[in-house]
């Protein structure tokens, strides 16, 4: 098992890995950074250079922050770890950790190496993204008629570059906990990608301010701890 520090103020999860800055994202089919391979649980992971014609600078420069490395499913499917903004940290390790009654189980799917949640929008069933690289969530534009906005935001998220989106309130609601988490308007282009994997939009890492979650990509589940619940 290892330990590291994550960063909690940057609206992503950013793990400090032997002093390495690793965005850890769950929506990234692959893993990329500024060296060939990157050590987590005593194995050396081979990681790509570039990721959607991006390299980790250009992805820092888009984000604002300092990255030596991106972390996507290829990578993060060969562990179990746990994201925990209670205990500022993420835990990875070879074996389950157990919270025992604490937790509760949701299966998940991997569709073109993103990982797919169920989520409730009004009580109605829908499929999003779970992307905690993602400073912001997005919902496809139907879901946001009748919507009153509280602003606009300029965002960056790879395969749409920068753009400007309106904000909304949107109460989400996973596992009988609803959420109240700030959404933008998908991009065309990736509305379109979506639609035709029936998934309505991006859940990013707001969710960290209501759940603790440990990720079990190869048996196809998490298991998600409520804020303040946490052993």
């Amino acid at each position: 098992m290892e330990k590291y520090s994550i960063g909690i103020s940057e609206s992503h999860v950013i793990a400090i890995m032997n002093g390495k800055r690793v965005l850890i994202s769950t929506g990234a089919p692959i893993s990329i950074g500024d060296t060939p391979e990157i050590m987590i649980l005593g194995q050396a992971h081979k990681i790509e250079n570039k990721y959607l014609d991006l390299d980790i600078k250009q992805i820092s420069e888009h984000l604002r922050t300092d990255l030596n490395a991106l972390l996507g499913l290829d990578v993060l499917s060969k562990f179990i770890f746990y994201v925990s903004h209670g205990i500022e940290a993420m835990i990875c390790s070879d074996f389950f950790i157990n919270f025992k009654e604490t937790m509760r189980e949701l299966p998940i799917s991997i569709d073109s190496g993103q990982l797919m949640i169920d989520v409730k929008i009004g009580g109605v069933p829908i499929k999003m993204i779970l992307d905690t690289g993602a400073r912001l969530s997005f919902l496809n534009s139907i879901l946001l008629e009748g919507q009153k906005s509280f602003g606009k935001k300029e965002v960056f998220y790879p395969g749409a570059g920068v753009f400007t989106t309106k904000v909304y309130n949107m109460p989400l609601e996973l596992k009988e906990k609803v959420m109240a988490i700030p959404v933008g308007k998908l991009p065309d282009n990736m509305m379109t990608d979506l639609s035709l994997r029936q998934c309505s939009g991006l859940l990013g890492a707001e969710v960290f301010k209501y759940f603790s979650i440990q990720f079990c990509l190869k048996k196809n589940t998490i298991w998600m701890v409520e804020k303040g619940q946490t052993r």
